[in-house]
């Protein structure tokens, strides 16, 4: 049987490859040298379940980082709605989409990599956003096979208004717990609607155990931070990725016309509890309006609670991706009544809004 101390030493050794750093005394423990921080492009992996606010963070960086910073973004749907999001702050913005880069989109993965790797001019930085439903580690392991990319760290954002709800979900937990394993580091959204915010903090750090968790809107996921993440924190060991796509159903829905406003937010203030995720661009009217022409919003849906922006933009096309629970009575019914919208008339008065709930 190994000593106590060697345990000791040869976990700690584990837990400091995470980190770079240097093996215990006395372990025989052999690490590879790590190639000079100029030679390889850091990668940084944003994980998270869906709706945790991946998209919102990873524009904050974004704006906030003086280096030149290359976006890959993830989606598991055909209609990338967060690419166009962070295209939006003019950052080099690469889409991946229609699968997990985890598994289905691995290959594109690598290739875009090593594409991004042999440039001409190189960035300082590469930021992958995860789908909602990727495994990180998966995608970490494919960076790690690109000789010209190094993992910086696996950041998981955490939703802090439905954090206990996919914690407790049969269906999510298993997922949703992998994902915090997978992270350096976690960072914690939405807290300003949160109650007892600190106590929360501390329920998340006990399933991440040794990751900092730290509170986005209070200032502390700067890019500073976020950057680097390895070196802030550490994961636990695991050695093969796992992703549960059959518990999940993906939907991307369209319109040619304008659907009908009231109709439609009566089904977002009863959206069940098996929608984890809706996302996309509507166009509005009220019924028997014929003033104006209908209007364009974005619509963000995560669990129970939704928000509705108002967009600019031509035409009057609405694409909105559904994510839920596979082979759900509740899933389905939702998007049964979601495909019969239709608007009332071809033109109407600008609807009159909620903010969200």
């Amino acid at each position: 049987m190994q000593p106590e101390a060697d345990r000791s030493s040869a976990a700690w050794d584990s837990l400091l490859l995470t980190l770079g750093g240097p093996p215990a005394e006395g372990t025989g423990a052999i690490v590879q040298p790590h190639p000079q921080a100029s030679e390889k492009i850091p990668v940084t992996v944003l994980g998270g379940f869906l709706g945790a606010g991946k998209t919102t963070l990873l524009c904050q960086l974004l704006e906030q980082a003086s280096m030149e910073i290359v976006a890959i973004v993830n989606d598991i749907a055909s209609l990338n709605v967060d690419a166009t999001r962070v295209r939006s702050r003019n950052a080099d913005t690469i889409q991946l989409e229609n699968g997990c880069a985890c598994c289905v989109l691995g290959n594109d993965l690598r290739e875009t990599l090593e594409e991004i790797g042999h440039r001409t001019r190189r960035p300082d930085a590469v930021v992958l956003e995860t789908s909602g439903l990727s495994d990180p580690l998966g995608v970490a392991q494919t960076v790690a096979n690109v000789e010209t990319m190094t993992l910086d760290g696996i950041v998981t954002v955490v939703d802090a208004l439905t954090f206990r709800a996919r914690a407790s979900d049969p269906v999510t937990a298993p997922l949703f717990e992998r994902q915090l394993d997978a992270a350096h580091l976690i960072a914690l959204t939405k807290t300003t609607a949160c109650e007892q915010v600190l106590e929360l903090r501390d329920e998340v750090g006990r399933l991440a155990a040794g990751r900092p968790v730290l509170l986005s809107d209070r200032g502390e996921t700067g890019s500073d931070v976020l950057l680097a993440a390895a070196t802030r924190g550490a994961r636990l060991a695991m050695n093969t990725a796992g992703h549960p796509p059959d518990d999940f159903a993906v939907e991307t829905l369209e319109w040619p016309e304008p659907i009908d406003a009231r109709r439609f937010f009566q089904l977002l203030d009863d959206l069940p509890a098996t929608v984890y995720r809706l996302k996309g661009w509507v166009y509005l009217q009220e019924a028997g309006g014929h003033a104006e022409p209908a209007a364009g919003f974005e619509v963000q849906a995560a669990g129970r609670h939704w928000r509705v922006a108002r967009r600019d933009g031509p035409g009057s096309t609405c694409q909105l991706v559904v994510i839920g629970r596979s082979s759900d009575c509740a899933f389905d019914g939702f998007l049964h009544r979601l495909r019969g919208l239709r608007g009332r008339s071809p033109k109407s008065a600008t609807p009159s809004l909620p903010i969200g709930s």
